[in-house]
């Protein structure tokens, strides 16, 4: 496996094709709820070209502060006030309010304690405080985990409703035909709840009553443990994988999590699933393939499925190596030296090959740098689970193959913004 010097601690490049889901369009998964950025003016371009992108543009309003704001030492106050004339303004008053702060909070060091007690005092509103702090994504903690960690706080109940099951991490239903939700019905769980199907944030609360959670990415898992300790709601981490032998293994956790005695036989979607995949191989052959840390949270694990399911996989490209994914990594470097791990990131990015590649790219930042035609419309594992998942994936490579877009026209469709 080729290295290019991985992940070196170097300034950051952001293609037009990265993003999806960023800050902003995550918290507006809390049904009945408003968003208040205080921030400097220029930190709220993105959030504010990405909820008009998807529709959210009336549920999100910005107070900007300048530098005077900060050294006169009202800042706590200023955003006491913002809330206050925000809601005065509002027509229908929301259920829960996020108060978004920029890196700039970080160093201010603003106890959001005391600000959230006040405006939970004052208002029958749930405050939250959300973080976009990129500075932080280098950290434990970064934006993407503490914000879901503050979306699911707002969750009651006390995790006792044996046949209720929430899926976290994954901002979208899975395919409603994902085998799932037979094999979840057979152990006795008829409810499985997803963040996005609450219509009302009351129902969205109830989530807390669940007793069981699916953490599908990595950037829940620390929510889960919170549910678990304040609602004693049981979780498996079972970042979604596209490697048969790692999906039955997740179906076992599973059934150990529901602990019931029941035989689950998957016999027959899985020799479908292996035959969906012989079928894309014949298609596809040994056509060039690429995958793009954008599109999926196991990268490697993803290469290592497609490798030994006969595909020609050449390059990834990623961000670091998670720990569920050191072992497909190994196996790679083991097995597949031939393969390219490239940062994604890596500023050395913005000089693009000059030729479009003929190559199936896996999600649009692998795509962009490759100058690809033939793209998996993929982002972050969205529909995605199991043997459904597997099968959707080769569908959508077989589809990409023999019919191929323009790139820039898949990202203006998606709401990509940069």
């Amino acid at each position: 496996m080729k290295k290019n010097n991985l992940f070196p601690n170097t300034v950051h490049y952001c293609s037009p094709a990265h993003g999806g889901w960023g800050v902003v369009r995550v918290g507006m998964l809390v049904p009945e709820s408003y968003q208040l950025f205080v921030c400097p003016s220029a930190c709220g371009r993105h959030g504010a070209l990405g909820a008009i992108e998807h529709g959210n543009k009336g549920r999100l309003s910005y107070l900007y502060i300048d530098e005077a704001d900060i050294v006169s030492g009202s800042y706590e106050n200023l955003i006491l006030e913002g809330v206050e004339v925000l809601l005065e303004a509002l027509e229908e008053q929301p259920k829960a309010m996020f108060i978004f702060v920029s890196c700039l909070d970080d160093l201010l060091g603003t106890d959001h304690v005391a600000i959230l007690d006040v405006l939970n005092n004052k208002y029958p509103i749930k405050f939250q405080v959300g973080h976009m702090n990129p500075i932080t994504n280098d950290s434990k903690t970064p934006p993407p985990v503490t914000l879901q960690r503050s979306i699911y706080e707002l969750v009651e109940g006390k995790g006792e409703k044996a046949e209720a099951l929430n899926l976290l991490g994954n901002f979208v239903p899975l395919d409603e035909n994902n085998e799932l939700f037979d094999v979840l019905s057979q152990l006795g769980v008829t409810e499985v709840k997803h963040i996005s199907q609450q219509k009302t944030f009351k129902a969205f609360e109830e989530m807390g009553e669940s007793k069981y959670n699916l953490v599908l990415r990595p950037e829940a898992k620390v929510a889960a443990e919170d549910m678990k300790r304040r609602h004693k709601i049981n979780h498996r981490f079972l970042p979604v994988s596209y490697d048969m032998e790692i999906v039955a293994e997740q179906y076992k956790e599973i059934i150990e999590l529901i602990n019931k005695d029941v035989n689950i036989d998957l016999t027959k979607v899985q020799e479908e699933t292996r035959a969906q995949i012989e079928k894309a191989r014949e298609v596809i052959g040994d056509f060039p393939i690429v995958i793009g840390h954008s599109a999926v949270c196991r990268p490697y694990n993803l290469a290592k499925a497609l490798i030994s399911y006969g595909f020609n996989v050449q390059r990834v490209y990623a961000e670091e190596v998670a720990a569920f994914e050191k072992e497909s990594y190994e196996w790679l470097k083991e097995n597949a030296p031939g393969v390219e791990i490239i940062s994604a990131t890596n500023h050395n990015r913005i000089n693009r090959v000059e030729e479009e590649q003929d190559c199936i790219a896996i999600g649009y930042n692998a795509a962009y740098i490759e100058k690809s035609k033939h793209v998996v419309d993929l982002i972050q594992d969205e529909y995605m689970f199991g043997y459904n998942g597997i099968v959707k994936l080769m569908e959508k490579m077989t589809q990409c193959y023999l019919e191929p877009m323009a790139l820039k026209e898949m990202i203006e469709k998606y709401g990509l913004v940069v």
